[in-house]
């Protein structure tokens, strides 16, 4: 069975496989088929949760899943929580996974494990593959990464932590070899490991202070350095720490709590939609220009509206002033938005954990939920509104056409259909040329 949007199947054992173009390939190390069980369940802030028996939740509860509902062909990655009175092969759901993939009364739902390759050697970027934003892998783990990453039909792959679930989405294009790297090593960008929750953490969860108390000897320094840096209520770090400080206490805490890293396929990106012909030429003449950034609240005043906030670097970053529009994308989903400035700090930190405010974009519940953004861990892609500002310039760039049609007119021993080439040719180089100091806006 194959639903014609689901790039799944079943085999002839009910064995979900994976859809290439040309051939059939295993795609999870493990799946387990479940019965909806319609009951009241809520969790923390993420929407794509599920409660499961702690038996499966003992198995699973370090991966990233993906949830297929085969009768309807829909599917989305989730969590999972242990709850308490459901069997083996039950489970229960948030409202919102019991619309979106509409699992009233469904018997044909799958929990699927990835198959992935997890890496726990962390090192910094080479200065080569930084302004790309690519990430590095050795040539073991890339040929053991789902077969063949680059015939892969997914255009996107999801990095993760697999410890505090923190994500970037990159393009299979942007993951490279290197044959001097051992097994299980990946090299990251100080961005990507910034927002993969690598670096020193702007807070320590419950969690992680639970861990880092039970495994560290009290009278150590290292113990007395965490304890220093962390207030030992809110955990959150101290601004005023040295640096020798923080590189101790970060080569610490990736020691027991950091987490370790996972690449996973993005189903959706399979079919992915090509750009319209109207947007490829905005792209062109205004020029394209993005950034990734980690999705958090905006200001509370926010809620509701049809806006995100980030830094004006930021947005000088992009190109772009306050009110205009930026494409917000994560794996397949796009949404056009306006952009305001994030500069109060102090509201921005009412409604949001401790993270610096230079790499995080605030986006209303409303537009994370069109998204598919379930959480409050994943970056997304932004791109400035090239049709946007194309449309809003268009007033500066009416004379100058104007002009151009005009000049032909002067050549009067040319025929019409002369003059009418010689404008469809003109007209485009004098918009490039005009829209040159939009181009340059940008990074």
């Amino acid at each position: 069975m194959k639903h014609p949007k689901m790039p799944f199947c079943l085999d002839d054992e009910g064995k979900i496989k994976f859809v290439y173009k040309y051939s059939d390939n295993d795609f999870f190390s493990n799946t387990l088929k479940l019965r909806f069980v319609d009951c009241r369940f809520t969790a923390s802030d993420k929407l794509n949760v599920i409660g499961v028996a702690p038996t499966v939740f003992s198995k699973f509860h370090f991966q990233k899943m993906l949830l297929i509902n085969f009768d309807t062909g829909k599917y989305l990655n989730v969590s999972i929580e242990p709850y308490e009175n459901i069997s083996y092969t039950e489970f229960v759901a948030t409202s919102f996974l019991k619309d979106f993939l509409a699992l009233e009364d469904s018997e044909n739902v799958f929990l699927c494990e990835y198959k992935t390759v997890v890496f726990d050697q962390i090192y910094p970027q080479k200065i080569d593959h930084i302004r790309e934003s690519d990430l590095v892998i050795s040539e073991v783990d890339y040929n053991n990464l789902y077969f063949d990453i680059q015939r892969s039909p997914c255009k996107f792959f999801e990095i993760y932590n697999t410890f505090s679930h923190d994500s970037i989405i990159i393009e299979k294009t942007h993951i490279f070899v290197d044959k001097s790297l051992a097994p299980g090593t990946i090299r990251l960008s100080r961005k990507q490991r910034i927002c993969l929750g690598l670096e020193i953490p702007q807070y320590l969860s419950n969690e992680q202070w639970e861990m880092l108390e039970e495994k560290l000897d009290h009278s150590s320094e290292d113990y007395q350095i965490i304890r220093e840096l962390y207030n030992s209520s809110d955990h959150i770090l101290d601004k005023s720490a040295t640096y020798h400080k923080k590189v101790r206490a970060k080569k610490t805490i990736s020691q027991y709590c950091l987490g370790v890293i996972s690449i996973i396929p993005v189903p959706e990106s399979v079919y992915a939609k090509r750009k319209k012909l109207l947007r490829l030429l905005c792209d062109f003449y205004v020029g394209k220009s993005t950034i990734s950034l980690v999705c958090r609240r905006p200001y509370d005043i926010d809620e509701g509206l049809d806006i995100v906030r980030m830094t004006k670097s930021n947005m000088n970053l992009l190109g772009i002033d306050e009110m205009d529009k930026v494409i917000l994308q994560y794996k397949n989903k796009k949404l056009s938005c306006r952009v305001l400035e994030l500069e109060d700090h102090e509201a921005f930190s009412e409604t949001n954990l401790p993270i610096s405010h230079d790499i995080v974009v605030g986006v209303p519940a409303h537009i994370r939920k069109k998204l598919h953004v379930m959480d409050l861990s994943s970056s997304i892609k932004i791109d400035r509104d090239t049709t946007f500002i194309f449309r809003k310039s268009i007033n500066e760039q009416i004379v100058p056409i104007l002009l151009t049609l005009f000049s032909t007119n002067l050549f009067t021993d040319i025929s019409i259909i002369l003059a009418a080439l010689l404008s469809i040719i003109a007209i485009p180089i004098v918009l490039y040329l005009n829209l040159s100091s939009k181009r340059n806006m940008r990074t």
